[in-house]
């Protein structure tokens, strides 16, 4: 599966070009909404693809499920949208516009909906485990007797990446705060990924059930793990990649969109 997001990646990069050539050359407008829909059936098997990379791993008792790309779908659905939200809000408000109210209430209400399916999901997921025995271990490992990762994942995820986001944007009777939503349910999702990556790698893999492995390698032993400088680097790498092609495209290309926004006075 590593090899084949080689050709994943590189696909979805090529069909992003055409789609952004379609929208930016007037006469290749025709072809707009055929490069849409290509682009979005190849989000989801990009999507898919990385699930299986888990799914097809039966080395770690965390993954090796088929529920795993279903739910990586729908938690990129969430996890995308929240992004989207503030980098919008952040390039609106750096080139002194404001996006229509009636645009932002509907994609409120598209990042609610995604919030209870990936939060239904991740329920599924680990009541799936629960119901094999073989499993049970790992999931009070997770869930109750890990240390920090069920902490992380109560706390941090559930709570702080699900339920407040939807407190706010579904209470009644109060005027909602999208931004603040899509803020929780980013640091939500660190909070999940460092459980399901991190906590699904320490947990041992039990080789010979009934039977407890030991050796120098620290087989049967539960892993610690804590990140070095290089790895944090890395991810914050990505997310500066990430900002400054944002940011040639809005300066340089104007990717901003055109419908219905309003300039700041």
């Amino acid at each position: 599966m590593f090899a084949w997001n080689v050709v994943l990646y590189s696909g979805m990069f090529a069909l992003i070009v055409i789609y952004l050539w379609t929208m930016m050359e007037r006469r290749m407008n025709p072809w707009n909404k055929p490069a849409g829909i290509a682009v979005f059936a190849w989000r989801f098997i990009l999507t898919t693809g990385t699930g299986l990379i888990f799914a097809f791993l039966t080395a770690r008792q965390a993954y090796g499920s088929a529920l795993i790309p279903p739910l990586f779908i729908v938690l990129s659905f969430a996890w995308g949208l929240a992004v989207f939200h503030l980098v919008q809000a952040v390039t609106y408000a750096w080139n002194d516009r404001v996006l229509d109210q009636a645009i932002m209430e509907r994609t409120k209400r598209l990042l609610g909906i995604f919030v209870i399916g990936s939060l239904y999901l991740i329920a599924v997921y680990h009541l799936t485990n629960l119901y094999f025995a073989q499993q049970i271990d790992f999931e009070r490992f997770i869930l109750r007797d890990g240390g920090i990762y069920p902490t992380l994942f109560w706390g941090g995820y559930i709570l702080l990446g699900n339920i407040l986001p939807l407190v706010l944007i579904y209470w009644p009777g109060r005027k909602s705060n999208c931004m603040l939503a899509s803020i929780l349910v980013i640091l939500g999702a660190f909070a999940l990924l460092y459980v399901f990556i991190i906590g699904g790698q320490a947990y041992p893999l039990e080789i010979f059930p009934g039977y407890v492995a030991s050796s120098s390698f620290g087989d049967g032993q539960i892993a610690s793990y804590s990140p070095s400088v290089y790895e944090l680097l890395l991810g914050f790498g990505g997310l500066a990649v990430a900002f400054i092609l944002t940011t040639v495209g809005v300066r340089v290309i104007n990717f901003m969109p055109q419908d219905k926004s309003q300039t700041a006075e």
